[in-house]
């Protein structure tokens, strides 16, 4: 997983992304998708780092499964993981998670003292807030009040963008066939469903100007 250099400095981690908010005293967490966002890691290899890191990731129940939630603390943890993994025995790093928690709970953030040894955090602290950030400013960008998310202020839908983004369409070959939008909204819309994957069949990955496109060029070359 992706780790920032040192020489950062430490500062407040941003509370208020979707699915991480705060409702009272009660703190909202981040999914499964959103953290491997947030951490900096290809889905797949996140969930595999999650079944073998020592993390207590809430369990909610939702449609009658237990969907894990990450907070701050495993946010960290897995961002660090890599480091954790050469530095520390797998009971050590379960010494280390236990005193993040406890850390992070009493406001102490930058450095966890656990046993005779001190971790410094703070590069971690940096990088989750500041993809955290990234996530905070898509809710400028993304309509979620419908059955689809959609780009918003448009009808287009999020993942349709994204799914043209994933198959090697560049932002300027989008916006030739989407010229009503902008850069960022095209962006935001590749971000967003790279937190939030697509359930169910997914969106063609090319549009039909450029399979058209494609077509004349393919006549030219007879």
């Amino acid at each position: 997983m992706a780790h920032v250099g040192p020489g950062l400095a430490l500062s407040l981690i941003h509370p208020y992304v979707w699915g991480w908010i705060r409702k009272g005293n009660r703190m909202e967490h981040l999914t499964t998708a959103q953290a491997a966002f947030v951490v900096d890691a290809p889905l797949d290899t996140f969930k595999k780092v999650v079944e073998r890191a020592p993390i207590k990731p809430q369990l909610v129940k939702r449609g009658g499964r237990n969907i894990r939630q990450f907070g701050q603390a495993e946010l960290v943890f897995l961002h660090a993981y890599d480091e954790l993994k050469q530095a520390l025995t797998p009971k050590s790093q379960s010494e280390f998670y236990e005193a993040l928690r406890s850390s992070l709970k009493r406001g102490h953030a930058k450095e966890v003292v656990f046993g005779k040894q001190r971790y410094d955090i703070g590069q971690h602290l940096v990088f989750v807030e500041r993809k955290l950030k990234e996530l905070d400013k898509l809710t400028a960008q993304i309509d979620l009040s419908g059955k689809e998310p959609l780009i918003r202020g448009t009808q287009i839908e999020a993942h349709r963008i994204a799914a043209l983004l994933d198959a090697g369409a560049t932002v300027k070959d989008v916006l030739r066939d989407y010229p009503s939008l902008k850069e960022q909204q095209v962006v935001s819309a590749g971000v967003y469903a790279e937190a939030h994957p697509k359930a169910g069949r997914p969106y063609p990955k090319q549009t039909a100007k450029a399979a058209m496109r494609a077509a004349d060029l393919s006549a030219l070359d007879d």
